[in-house]
């Protein structure tokens, strides 16, 4: 008896750009009602995959089978027009638009010449609030949160009623409540007899959400697991091709008198209020909230990005009122922001030139440059944080988004900072990969002193490697803690208090 088919396909996907082999001979299925997690080190070719799943790039040889029946896609509405749709990861989004405008793009009810509104905002919060219903549709996309969104987009790809759906790191911006949110809403597509491919780093999520799950290793598919066989440290084996290295850092005692930052009764309007904490020297401050918490918005006053409307800041024991975020850097506080496409990188330079623009005056000769003193000191951090690259003057786009992430790091590791704020530092980050950002950052802290605010949606990431932890909710401090005197439950209580 002949067996049928699977529903959707890749046979033999290969993919190469120049001399860099992003895909070899991949192959994998899908199943109606089925989630297939695709897993894999940054690098690995998951994202690859994807856009040529979604018609965004041709593979360079290879097939896809949809019912069946060979396709081939040449942009991603021929995808569309198959059933295919994505969510991707990074926002791409009109920010003038509404929230309403963005997720019925080209799809309004009505003709082009008298589109009717009323239906099109109807049609809209329908498909968002099957995804989150705390967002106001009318509401134009820049005034919302990088989280927020991110779930606009799930949103629009949900509303296209694809019998595919592409998630991409879909929760690497979002906190417990928005994720549970999110695998409800999978859960109920899979009922409805629709399917996902779905891309995480989020280990316990794969688990938890996938029919069967999909390793690449360097462009190759290295294994097919069963769910109940998906422990993490076989999934990790098989991303890295070795076992998982320990993930928490030891517990250190600090000294409570070395305080460096000292914040008392920051208060901002509309975004937080009476924000007060100590850091000190060498310290990991970990701070955890839930979406609108006000994390951020604290991070970027902080820095000078903002102005406070009341409240001090002191700085080594000196009273500190940045006005600017060059006066923040030049005092030795800086910010790594949230989006690093939007905030990060600058697109046009080579990794050397984003890594070393903030100290370029160190490398200025009477006439030019010295280059190679500049790619020198570049490339000794580029291999203390194991970043995978061509060549230094290749441009930052070349790389992929985890080691973007650990070269903007490496930035400010060039410059004598005393306070390092991270924002989301590990978000779309592979396992291994963060784990030895966490290393190098917790080594920083002991040899050079750094003290470190690390902003975390992931409360197993701050368990793992902050000294204490502040939690936030709606804009106020809930409490801060020890990480050795508390646990994941007790941080989602104060968060939710």
């Amino acid at each position: 008896m002949t067996q049928a088919a699977p529903f959707f396909e890749v046979r033999g996907i290969s993919r190469s750009f120049g001399p860099v082999q992003a895909l070899n001979g991949v192959s994998m299925t899908l199943e109606k009602g089925e989630v297939h997690s695709v897993i894999g080190e940054n690098g690995a070719g998951k994202s690859t995959l994807m856009n040529i799943i979604c018609g965004k790039i041709r593979p360079s040889s290879g097939s896809i089978h949809v019912d069946g029946q060979p396709v081939v896609f040449h942009s991603p509405l021929d995808a569309q027009m198959h059933g295919i749709a994505i969510a991707p990861q990074e926002i791409n989004l009109v920010p003038h638009l509404s929230v309403a405008e963005n997720i019925l793009l080209g799809a309004h009810r009505g003709r082009a010449a008298a589109i009717d509104w009323r239906a099109t905002r109807k049609d809209a919060s329908f498909y968002l609030h099957e995804v989150d219903d705390s967002i106001d549709p009318r509401l134009p996309v820049r005034e919302l949160s990088k989280a927020q969104q991110q779930l606009i987009q799930i949103a629009r790809a949900a509303a296209t009623r694809a019998r595919i759906i592409i998630f991409d790191e879909p929760t690497a911006a979002l906190t417990w409540r928005e994720t549970e949110k999110l695998m409800r809403y999978i859960r109920k597509i899979t009922g409805e007899g629709r399917s996902a491919f779905y891309i995480s780093h989020r280990l316990d999520e794969v688990r938890e959400l996938s029919h069967q799950i999909t390793a690449l290793r360097d462009g190759v598919n290295v294994g097919v697991i069963a769910p109940h066989e998906a422990t993490r440290e076989r999934m990790v084996s098989l991303m890295a091709g070795r076992p998982p290295k320990a993930a928490q850092q030891p517990i250190r005692q600090l000294d409570d008198t070395q305080v460096i930052l000292d914040v008392r009764n920051m208060s901002r309007r509309n975004e937080f209020r009476n924000i007060s904490f100590t850091l000190r020297k060498g310290e990991i401050l970990g701070v955890s909230g839930l979406i609108g918490s006000g994390r951020s918005e604290m991070a970027k006053c902080l820095f000078g990005a903002t102005r406070a409307d009341s409240g001090t800041i002191e700085l080594e024991g000196r009273q500190a009122r940045f006005r600017t975020p060059l006066e923040a850097i030049s005092a030795g506080l800086i910010y790594l922001p949230e989006e690093r496409k939007q905030e990060g990188i600058f697109p046009l330079l080579s990794i050397a030139e984003n890594t070393a623009l903030p100290t370029l005056d160190r490398f200025s000769g009477w006439l030019r440059i010295r280059n190679r003193e500049m790619l020198d000191e570049v490339g000794a951090l580029a291999r203390q944080m194991k970043a995978k690259f061509g060549r230094l003057d290749d441009p930052i786009t070349s790389l992929s988004g985890g080691n973007q992430q650990k070269f903007i790091i490496a930035r400010w590791l060039m410059r004598d900072a005393k306070v390092l704020i991270m924002d989301e530092p590990t978000r779309g980050i592979d396992v291994n990969a963060k784990l030895e950002i966490q290393t190098v950052l917790r080594r920083l802290t002991e040899e050079r002193g750094l003290s470190i605010i690390l902003i975390s949606s992931e409360m197993e990431e701050l368990l793992d490697v902050a000294d204490r932890i502040l939690v936030m909710h709606e804009g106020e401090v809930k409490g801060c803690v020890d990480r050795k005197d508390t646990t994941q439950e007790q941080l989602l209580e104060l968060a939710m208090s």
